[in-house]
């Protein structure tokens, strides 16, 4: 689908924030107690909103219950076995593409989260090296910031239930008639045509607004550690390796 590949997108712009290498020296390495701490907090916030996502999903499953038993009377009227079951298939495949996409959104997250802090990491060294990282500390808080806000609204559109509106699948005739037949598969078919488009519009706002803000603040944190006046020496080096997320 010509729209998902759009939306994946977002995964290669990963690739670029992770494919420049930033040199640590090895004297100067972070101490593992303080690695351990960061890792901890990295999970905490990951855990925190992996909970929140999952109590906005079992509330919105929980308040659409009536909607989705209607649409489910509406879908038993098929006589035709198979377009009935296709429709059953259309039904579960809106419920789940949601997830799937909010969760790729969230891990996005929680890998700009990582890259930034090695940003921040690298940025430590420069300080005990006497360099001025006054542009990198407020590129590291405003990508924070945008960070938190993305996370934010990936949350609210987990919370986003998307099943066809049973208002609009009624029919002028009784659906044991070919034209009552007619009829209520012609108003699915615009149903899920209309549940289709606002379930993307509502991704891509998302892609295009908060994600990519966090992707580009994150990326303008790097671009500040670069600037950095001989910020990659040091007498070891390691590389941050290139991801295909």
């Amino acid at each position: 689908m010509r729209t998902l590949r759009t939306i994946g997108i977002v995964s290669s712009a990963a690739v670029f924030l992770l494919s420049a290498t930033i040199a640590f020296a090895e004297g100067q390495a972070t101490s593992t107690a303080y690695k351990n701490q960061i890792g901890e907090r990295r999970a905490a916030i990951a855990s925190t909103t992996q909970k929140k996502i999952e109590v906005v999903r079992e509330e919105a499953q929980t308040r659409t219950v009536a909607q989705r038993e209607k649409i489910a009377e509406r879908v038993a009227d098929i006589q035709d076995k198979v377009k009935q079951q296709l429709a059953q298939r259309l039904i579960k495949q809106f419920e789940n593409l949601n997830k799937i996409w909010t969760d790729h959104f969230m891990n996005l997250m929680d890998h700009y989260d990582a890259i930034l802090q090695k940003i921040q990491d690298r940025a430590n060294i420069a300080a005990n090296a006497g360099k001025n990282i006054a542009s990198t500390t407020a590129a590291i808080q405003s990508a924070k910031t945008a960070i938190a806000s993305a996370r934010t609204a990936v949350i609210a559109q987990a919370a986003e239930t998307y099943t066809p509106d049973t208002s609009v699948v009624t029919t002028t005739t009784s659906t044991t008639m070919p034209s009552g037949q007619k009829e209520l598969l012609q108003n699915l078919r615009n149903s899920f045509k209309n549940l289709h488009r606002t379930l993307f519009q509502d991704l891509l706002a998302l892609r295009d607004g908060p994600m990519k803000n966090a992707r580009k603040a994150v990326q303008s944190a790097l671009q500040t550690l670069t600037k950095i006046p001989k910020v990659d020496e040091g007498n070891a080096t390691t590389t941050v390796e290139n991801s295909n997320q």
